[in-house]
This record gives structure tokens, C-alpha cells and sequence, in this order.
């Protein structure tokens, strides 16, 4: 911008001259005006104030060229950023949430619950109870024994097992909810009534579902010949912190096998879980329905996939009675691995 204006003022003195206008030192500013304007030194042949007005073009270096005045650069002044003071922050404590875990073992676990209902039933020579009773009528019509709102011994019946005495046996689940770790305890009394024996069994199966029936069986260090009679209750729990499963049984039959008699089949796991510590047990009735003895198999070392079949096989050189029909069921427990 500068530039321009020094450009413009000498392109006006060179008209001014070349009109006859006022000379150099006329047309230049007064002292007082160059206040803020440096001079430029004056050439070695410069006219004198006498000479003749100069022709165009030679008063161009007689123009004054502004000098620049730099500001003085602002001061600067130092601030003192903010001193950064570490604040604490105490670490949130961690307090443990009790969470209810799952603990699984291979034994049941101890009753922590007291029966809820007793169930009792004395067995003497006569045929075990519950039998139907006859009303006594014109028309001999029977009435049969109701069956009673918890679990109950269905059936029972006692042989001689060594030196000792076998009781065997079903329960029955007569209640309206699953009952777990049924237990059927005896006494038994001599012919005086004197009781000269009593022991407790678990029942085959850790859970029993409504209306479903489990076998049992007991062995226990009497005399045989010294039982008149013997009574029976049944205790349960109404929880359980194992959880088990129903496990399919197909293609039951009994074989003969290098000498031996056995029954034969296939478990199939339709659950979703793998399941393990298998129990197969088979009972064994006679032709009136009532329970002649009970054998189990326990496969604790096998473990049952989802969907997968496994084969079973129940020796039965143990049974010593006869028998018309039998009845093989099975039952696992969840797998966590």
C-alpha cells in the first residue's frame, strides 16, 4: 500500500514539472512535516537550488521514503500454570456377595430336614400289607385299602441271607410333590415281643417322584428263626442339593451267559445334561404282584452324554427265589463336567 502511494506522488511531481509547476524543494514537505519521515541522502551531482526546474523523471529520487517504526514486541509475562496436586482416591472395597453355589458329591448328603409323615406297617406270617378287605355282604363285594397321601411301603418280604436276614421291598410315593434320600427303618420283635433287632436302608434311588415306586433292600444281622415280626416307617427329605435325572431303559430281557443268568439292556440319556453315578436296579415280583427280592447295579464310573445309549448288564446268581416278573429302572445324577 505503501508502495502505491510513493508511486502516485511521483507520477504527480513529474506532471507538476513537466507543467511548470513549483520546483523540487518548493513541492517538498516543510521539516516540521518529515517529522516521521527519513530522508534519502542526495546524490553526488545534485542540482543546485538555482538550477533550472529538473526534467521528468529526475525528481524521483528526491522523494522521501517512510521509515518504518517496529512496534516494540509485547511484553510477555509469564503465568504460573496451576501446580497439579494428586488427589487420593480411595479404592472401593470389595465386599464378597454370598452367592448360593452348587456343591455336588457322590453320597447323599445328611437329612437336614425331620420327616414330614410316617408311614408304618407291621409284617407278621400272614401275607404283607397292604391286602384288600373284604366287606362282609350279600354280594361279597371287596373294598380295597386307600392309598395313603405320602410315601408308603407297597410291598415287603423277608428270606434268609447268609447267617443273617434280607428284607426287600418297594416304596411308593403317594404325596403330592417329589420327596429325596427315602429311608425305611425295621424293628423286629421276637415271638415274647421283645426287640432284638432293628436297621435302616436307603431306598435304590435319591429321588422319588409322585406316584413313582423305588425298591430297597436290607440286610441285617439277625437270626431268622428268632423274628416273629418286624415293623417298618419310612422318613424322607423334601429337598436335596443333587439333582437327578430319570434315565430310559430299553431292550430288558434275561440271557444265559457261560453258565450264568443275567439281565441284559440299554440306557438312553434324553436329557439336555450329561448325566453320571448311574444306578440300575431290578425288582423281581411273584405272580400275586408282591416284591421277592431287589438287585442292583451301580455304574459310578460312567458318565451317560446327552442323547447317548450305554449298555447295562445285572448278573443274577444272587437270586435265590423265584420269580414271575420284573421291572428294571435307572436313575443318574447332573454332570457339571
Amino acid at each position: 500500500m505503501l508502495r502505491s502511494l510513493l508511486l502516485s506522488a511521483s507520477a504527480l511531481l513529474l506532471f507538476l514539472a513537466s507543467c511548470g509547476g513549483p520546483t523540487a524543494e518548493d513541492a517538498a514537505p516543510s521539516g516540521s512535516e518529515l517529522s516521521e519521515v527519513e530522508e534519502q541522502p542526495a546524490a553526488q551531482d545534485a542540482v543546485p537550488e538555482t538550477a533550472a526546474p529538473a526534467q521528468a523523471g529526475v525528481n524521483a529520487t528526491a522523494t522521501a521514503l517512510p521509515t518504518f517504526t517496529p512496534l516494540p514486541p509485547p511484553t510477555q509475562t509469564e503465568t504460573p500454570l496451576p501446580t497439579h496436586t494428586p488427589t487420593a482416591t480411595p479404592a472401593a472395597t470389595s465386599t464378597p456377595t454370598p452367592t448360593a453355589g452348587l456343591t455336588v458329591t457322590a453320597v447323599p448328603p445328611e437329612p437336614t430336614v425331620s420327616p414330614t409323615a410316617t408311614a408304618t406297617a407291621t409284617s407278621t406270617d400272614s401275607p404283607p400289607l397292604p391286602t384288600p378287605t373284604p366287606t362282609p355282604s350279600p354280594t361279597e363285594t371287596p373294598t380295597s385299602t386307600p392309598v395313603p397321601a405320602t410315601v408308603f411301603v407297597r410291598s415287603h418280604s423277608t428270606y434268609p441271607s447268609g447267617s443273617g436276614l434280607a428284607l426287600v421291598g418297594e416304596v411308593v410315593n403317594g404325596g403330592a410333590y417329589e420327596v429325596f434320600g427315602v429311608r425305611v427303618h425295621a424293628e423286629f420283635f421276637s415271638s415274647s415281643g421283645e426287640l432284638i433287632a432293628d436297621s435302616e436302608t436307603m431306598a435304590v434311588f435319591g429321588k422319588l417322584d409322585v406316584e413313582r415306586p423305588a425298591p430297597f433292600l436290607m440286610l441285617v444281622d439277625v437270626d431268622p428263626s428268632a423274628v416273629q415280626s418286624y415293623g417298618l416307617s419310612v422318613s424322607y427329605d423334601d429337598f436335596s442339593i443333587i439333582e437327578f435325572r430319570d434315565v430310559e431303559v430299553s431292550a430288558v430281557t434275561v440271557v444265559e451267559r457261560d453258565g450264568r443268568t443275567a439281565i441284559v439292556g440299554r440306557l438312553h440319556n434324553r436329557h439336555e445334561t450329561a448325566l453320571t453315578s448311574v444306578v440300575v436296579a431290578a425288582t423281581f415280583f411273584d405272580d400275586t404282584g408282591e416284591v421277592v427280592d431287589v438287585v442292583e447295579l451301580s455304574m459310578f464310573g460312567e458318565t451317560i452324554t446327552p442323547g447317548a445309549e450305554l449298555p447295562f448288564e445285572i448278573p443274577l446268581q444272587d437270586v435265590g427265589r423265584a420269580f414271575t416278573n420284573l421291572r428294571v429302572q435307572a436313575q443318574g445324577q447332573l454332570s457339571l463336567f
